[in-house]
């Protein structure tokens, strides 16, 4: 992967077969059941030995996309957002989750006709919009951290039929286009910093699509 762009990233945890984290993912919240995440991505940035870190776990600066800018993915309004949570420390799940800081910092868009973009696990102070912003697709929203229920650095992406993180359920959405790899195989849950195995299934171009489950993918250059 070292002649792609570096835009490349790897979908975990997404949608759909065999169902994922977020596919399963049903939240109890005030006496009503949500399934929120149910259509939900998780993006990670490979590095050009097609690794996810390059360094001890348990430490930020191993993780080259931490940092990286989070862009907007439609026009829209920002409708909700939260700020001020602490990085957690990668290589473990936080053991003091709780409904307030499940998400960690965040941003939701109101993209129109009932629907609701939700950028989560963000930087802490990196937040470049505030509620009542009007946004435009690709303007940089914040930085990509590790905040909240995270074991490494990542952006969790999911569109909603509502403005409530928790409290809303998932909607199908796709992308306009975008380039594949292959799919992972292969990987070392243990060691991150070991290269992934990436097999042909669901290469090639993409258009009106969802990324699926640990495909490897690229969009075109903004």
């Amino acid at each position: 992967m070292s002649d792609k762009p570096k835009h490349e990233r790897s979908d975990t945890n997404g949608c759909c077969f065999p169902p994922s984290l977020h596919r399963t993912a049903v939240l109890p919240v005030d006496g009503a059941f949500h399934a929120a995440q149910r259509f939900a991505i998780d993006f990670m940035q490979l590095d050009a030995q097609e690794r996810l870190a390059s360094g001890p776990p348990d430490q930020l600066s191993s993780y080259p996309f931490y940092g990286a800018e989070v862009y907007a993915v439609a026009d829209g309004m920002v409708v909700r957002s939260l700020d001020g949570l602490p990085e957690r420390m990668p290589g473990e799940l936080p053991t003091d989750t709780t409904p307030a800081n499940i998400t960690g910092n965040y941003v939701v868009l109101d993209i129109g006709n009932g629907r609701f973009a939700f950028f989560a696990h963000l930087q802490p102070g990196s937040i470049r919009v505030q509620v009542g912003d009007r946004v435009t697709r690709g303007q940089v929203l914040a930085l990509l951290g590790n905040t909240g229920n995270t074991s490494a650095p990542h952006l969790h992406l999911h569109v909603m039929d509502g403005p409530g993180p928790i409290t809303s359920n998932g909607l199908p959405f796709v992308f306009r286009a975008f380039d594949s790899e292959g799919t992972v195989t292969g990987s070392d849950d243990e060691d991150l910093s070991q290269p992934l195995t990436i097999g042909p299934a669901l290469a090639g171009p993409h258009h009106d699509q969802m990324p699926m489950v640990d495909q490897v993918i690229s969009f075109p250059p903004r």
